[in-house]
């Protein structure tokens, strides 16, 4: 079964993707992206849902780890974002493979999920 890390400080958003998800996929969680980078060497997730805008380390700087690391570059990343600068268009073209932007429809990340578990 796919595996996915789900990364967003906030806890009422990743028990809502953990409820969306659950049952087509195994999942683990991480509330920041320093504790994405440990939970990824860990787990090994075919599939990172990264929320960009995160306290400690952000998911810019998360992702730009995990894509360095050998065990972890082909990790599919996708970016979820309400804010979109130019430091995150450029994470998104150099390194996540999809991006999706808040406030999003559970469908439509699910949907985004689903197509990166495909690849």
């Amino acid at each position: 079964m796919t595996k996915v890390l789900i990364v967003d400080d906030l806890e009422g958003v990743r028990r809502m993707l953990i409820y969306a998800l659950e049952d087509d996929y195994t999942l683990c969680q991480a509330a920041n992206g320093l504790e994405a980078i440990e939970r990824a060497q860990i787990e090994h997730p075919d599939i990172i849902v990264m929320d960009l805008d995160m306290p400690v380390m952000d998911g810019v700087e998360a992702t730009r780890h995990i894509k360095a690391n050998p065990l972890l570059s082909g990790t599919k990343v996708l970016a979820v974002s309400g804010q979109h600068n130019s430091e995150k268009s450029r994470l998104i073209q150099d390194a996540a493979d999809a991006f999706i932007e808040k406030p999003f429809e559970v469908s439509d990340l699910v949907e985004a999920v689903r197509r990166l578990a495909l690849k």
